[in-house]
């Protein structure tokens, strides 16, 4: 298992970056247009580095016995497809090593420019006759990428070979060195890794590479190893236990611990079968010891397969980041996470981590990598590999720093499916600017036969003001000309300084439009029509010093009535895309992007000078309130009183409010909440137009003044409310149930029932009235067909007469509509969905402000009387809607339904049919008696008597012998 898991630790030297932009992915501060792809062998896995790119399965040279050995690549950086081939370790001795399959290339490091370059072959093979290693070599370059045998260049650096124990697994003989290899940050050291060493336990080692007084001899200096012989993980002087692969992946650095010395990262994905990361330190001569231990999360997560040393938060200490690839919960969409370590002084035991969670299956932290600070806002940032994510295509998650740590959303995500890569994201390098444009680059491979190369883009910034800042009415600010709206744009960055055009666009208003409203001012140009709200252009900034700013004359509209809220205006900006020459080294420019850490749009607001007001922007109103029940029909001894009857429904509340030496209240509004038994019928005041509005049943009416804001100091009105909708509001039936044909008056019929609907505030006087019609569901007749409701008169009252259709329903039984249920079941309640059919009566509204129609009607006794006698209580419902017969959009009908119930009981005289339960009772005891008295007599007369035995038993005789008389006898006694 652990071949197949060195395939996946890769270590870049330059690491170009990779991004792609398929749609619904966020793109920041990386060129996704301009990609360098470099490729190499098919098949040789060719993207493990860029510039000097790792290939572990290309084929081998000519002087190599082995058919696959894995090489070391250079290439350019240009848009050309141009890499060579690095020529060493061109040889091999079958007799004693075997280079087949030893993945030279699988991990390549750099100490940058001017130092250093190491690359290793972890499946390196020793054998002998009888035994074979997987011993591992790293070979170490000059800057030249030549080998100087004289600076200790060269494939030596195999430090398990010749140990005691090189062919036994327990020991060194599986120790797959360079799996994991970096340099430290001073250049001073080169780190490997051996996870195989000592039963897997794993072993690190850091050796001196510079020629320094260290290498002369004047003073010792390493090398220095982790390695320890007792085996058991609970020893307190051995935390890690075998088959922890330590030496998995490595980083270094100096102010992670408190002591601010070195300290090596190392990461044992395997360890307790959870994975952890050992901090490391020098000791003594030749001994590495350790610090601190970060504990993997959960069982089988590999915790630790990929490590990065970063400075998050730029407070000067080394923050560490660990991958988790297969870290998961139960019922959840989490696969893979990455923890980050914020470090608090040189002190980890209180440190809690931030986690980052993957999509599912993504294998989300397979690889880490400190990329610098790709945005330029002075923290390092990181990128995250997910190489099996967007369907096995792979994805990179870019994360910014902060100095609260990091940003837990990423500011971007690359993807390696748009350009046909498979597991892309499988390594990652980063924090070396490529390109000169003083952005550190990213690279990217993934285990396709290329590697993808994007560098970050620099940002523009835009501005907006408005002169003068108040809209004052008082000093002739009209529709000709208001204020000027002025947005400026400019560009920042760290090198880039050329021409670059943008398009601009300016809106004003743009949240009131959004709710349907208009705008309260238009911009006012040459080119544009004057009814336009919105502005948009181009500009050209020839560099970063030289900026450009339009302006734009604004006009304010007629009779605008919101003066309390600001105007509100918005510019936003886009690059244009434009052909891009090339640079010296044959790449394309970089093209600048907006900062996606920033608004879309600049914003700025111009208030209103607020008249009336002491202060121009705050008014300090003194709003008070007074009210009292009015009843404007009649009084007693001058006390007003209210008396509840059928034929008076409707009261009122006299509101007066008052402004004393207060400023103007803006936007003024007064709140009503009713009881149930009241509700909303309309407003009306004598000295200033008040609008109300009501909630669906007329419980709550919100009422304000027809002008923007409260100027006068007195001001009173009425509130009217109706409490009821039908006359009676309960009725009863009774008496003898007739034929139709034998009533000679409307009282034969039944009781008496008056319905009034009353329609309110539906519009106001300033604009013409809607086609509205009012529809009355009637209840005519029961699923029978047996009438309910007679209707016998329509009428309406208000200035004028309302006709209701068709008229033939008043006395007549033609033209029904029915509306039947489709589940009838017995109930109490006769309504159009249950028990009865109706008619719907149409009556088309004027547009008056307080019409009212009234349905005088009969409830139909004989049908009550032998339908629903048996029911104490019935509940007969009446139903009206508003139906705006127009498509104006403008006009809303507030609480177009309304439902009316009569509770109708019978009389008590015919309250019952049934027998009463005394004469139930008698009649039980009686039959059980009669019952009892005929068993009596039966019995009597033997009819429960059951036969005897002797009855049915057989009768036997037995017959006497005699002697009987001759024929000569006979005779003779004849004669």
């Amino acid at each position: 298992p652990l071949f197949c898991h060195s395939l996946l630790t890769v270590n870049l030297l330059f690491k170009g970056l990779q991004w792609t932009s398929p749609s619904g992915l966020r793109a920041f501060n990386l060129d996704t247009r301009h990609v360098i792809r470099k490729g190499g062998e098919p098949g040789s896995l060719f993207v493990f580095t860029l510039l000097l790119i790792g290939a572990p399965r290309a084929k081998a040279l000519k002087n190599q016995k082995s058919n696959v050995t894995g090489g070391l690549f250079k290439c350019e950086i240009s848009e050309s497809d141009n890499c060579e081939r690095i020529e060493f370790d061109n040889d091999e001795d079958p007799r004693q090593e075997s280079k087949q399959d030893q993945w030279m290339g699988v991990s390549v490091q750099s100490q940058g420019p001017g130092g250093k370059v190491v690359t290793c072959a972890h499946r390196y093979q020793k054998h002998s006759r009888v035994s074979q290693s997987v011993l591992g070599r790293c070979y170490v370059f000059s800057q030249n990428l030549t080998i100087n045998y004289d600076d200790m260049d060269g494939g030596q650096w195999k430090f398990c070979e010749g140990r005691r124990g090189e062919t036994d697994h327990a020991w060194y003989g599986v120790c797959q060195q360079g799996l994991g290899v970096t340099f430290t940050k001073d250049y001073h050291y080169v780190v490997f890794g051996a996870p195989g060493a000592r039963n897997w336990k794993g072993m690190v080692r850091v050796e001196q590479k510079n020629i320094t007084l260290i290498e002369r001899g004047i003073y010792n200096d390493g090398p220095y190893e982790y390695e320890n012989d007792n085996d058991n993980f609970k020893h307190p002087n051995n935390p890690v236990s075998a088959h922890s692969y330590l030496g998995f992946s490595l980083d270094t650095g100096h102010h992670i611990m408190k002591s601010r010395d070195l300290t090596v990262v190392a990461g044992a994905p395997r360890a307790n079968h959870k994975g952890l990361v050992a901090l490391l330190k020098k000791k003594f001569i030749e001994q590495l010891v350790v610090e601190q231990l970060l504990h993997g999360p959960g069982l089988g997560s590999s915790f630790g397969y990929d490590v990065a040393v970063v400075d998050l938060n730029g407070d000067g200490w080394q923050d560490i980041v660990v991958g988790a690839p297969y870290f998961y919960m139960k019922d959840t969409d989490i696969g893979g996470a990455v923890y980050v370590y914020i470090n608090t002084a040189g002190q980890w035991d209180n440190v809690t981590p931030i986690r980052l969670n993957g999509t599912k299956d993504s294998v989300f932290g397979l690889a880490v990598e400190n990329i610098g600070d790709v945005n330029q806002d002075s923290f390092n940032d990181i990128a995250v590999g997910a190489p099996q994510d967007d369907e096995g295509a792979g994805r990179v998650y870019i994360y910014h720093g902060s100095a609260q740590g990091i940003k837990t959303t990423p500011a971007q995500i690359l993807s390696g499916k748009e350009h046909s890569l498979r597991y892309f994201g499988y390594s990652l390098a980063g924090n070396m600017d490529l390109d000169g444009n003083s952005y550190p680059d990213l690279a990217v491979g993934s285990l396709s036969d290329a590697a993808l190369i994007y560098r970050p883009i620099v940002n523009i910034r835009k501005n907006i003001t408005v002169s003068p800042e108040e809209i004052d009415l008082s000093v002739g600010c009209d529709s000709s000309f208001c204020f000027t709206v002025k947005a400026c744009f400019n560009y920042t960055a760290t090198s880039y300084n050329k021409r670059l055009t943008i398009s601009y666009f300016i809106e004003a208003d743009g949240d009131r439009r959004k709710q349907g409203l208009n705008s309260r001012v238009i911009f006012l140009t040459k080119t544009h029509p004057e009814s336009d709200v919105q502005f948009n252009g181009t500009l050209e900034l020839q560099n970063q010093n030289a900026g450009q700013c339009v302006s734009i004359n604004v006009g304010l509209k007629d009779n605008i009535k919101d003066k309390m809220r600001s105007v509100v205006f918005e510019v936003s900006a886009e690059i244009i895309k434009a052909k891009l020459k090339k640079m010296g080294n044959g790449l394309p420019q970089i093209m600048p992007v907006l900062d996606a850490t920033q608004p879309r749009q600049a914003v700025t607001e111009v208030n209103f000078v607020k008249e009336g007001c002491k202060n121009k922007r705050i008014c300090y109103s003194n709003l008070k309130m007074e009210n009292s029940l009015f009843v404007y029909l009649c009084s007693a001894h001058n006390i007003p009183e209210f008396k509840l009857t059928y034929e008076k429904k409707d009261l009122a509340v006299k509101v007066t409010v008052t402004n004393k030496n207060g400023d103007d209240a803006y936007e003024a509004k007064l709140v009503g909440k009713f009881p149930e038994i009241l509700s909303y019928s309309g407003v009306r005041s004598s000295n200033k137009q008040i609008l109300c509005t009501a909630n669906h049943n007329g419980s709550e009416a919100d009422c304000l003044t027809s002008y923007s804001y409260f100027k006068v100091r007195y001001v009173f009105f009425f509130v009217f409310f109706y409490t009821s909708e039908a006359k009676p509001s309960q009725v009863s039936f009774g008496g003898v149930v007739r034929a139709e044909t034998a009533m000679k008056t409307e009282e034969d019929a039944g009781s008496l029932i008056n319905f009034t609907f009353r329609i309110s505030n539906l519009w106001t006087p300033s604009i013409s009235p809607p086609p509205v019609t009012l529809h009355i569901h009637w209840p005519r007749d029961n699923k029978d067909g047996k009438w309910l409701l007679y209707l016998v008169k329509v009428t309406s009252h208000g200035p004028e007469k309302i006709a209701c259709s068709p008229q033939s329903e008043i006395h007549s039984l033609k033209d029904i509509w029915v509306c039947i249920s489709k589940n009838l079941v017995s109930t109490k309640v006769l309504s159009c969905e249950k028990e009865s059919k109706c008619v719907v009566l149409k009556c088309p509204l004027q547009g008056i402000d307080g019409t009212a129609v009234e349905l005088r009607s009969r409830l139909w006794n004989s049908t009550f009387i032998e339908e629903y006698a048996s029911f104490p209580t019935i509940t007969l419902v009446v139903k009206a809607s508003l139906v705006l017969e127009s498509q104006a959009q403008n006009i809303i009908l507030k609480s177009p339904d309304f439902t009316v119930k009569v509770p109708v009981s019978p009389d008590s005289d015919v309250a019952q049919f049934g027998v009463p339960w005394w004469i139930i009772l008698i009649a039980v005891l009686a039959g059980i008696l009669i019952l009892a008295l005929m068993v009596f007599l039966l019995w009597k007369c033997g009819f429960f008597k059951r036969p005897t035995k002797e009855q049915y038993s057989a009768a036997y005789h037995k017959a006497e012998i005699h002697v009987q008389p001759s024929d000569k006898d006979k005779l003779s006694d004849e004669a």
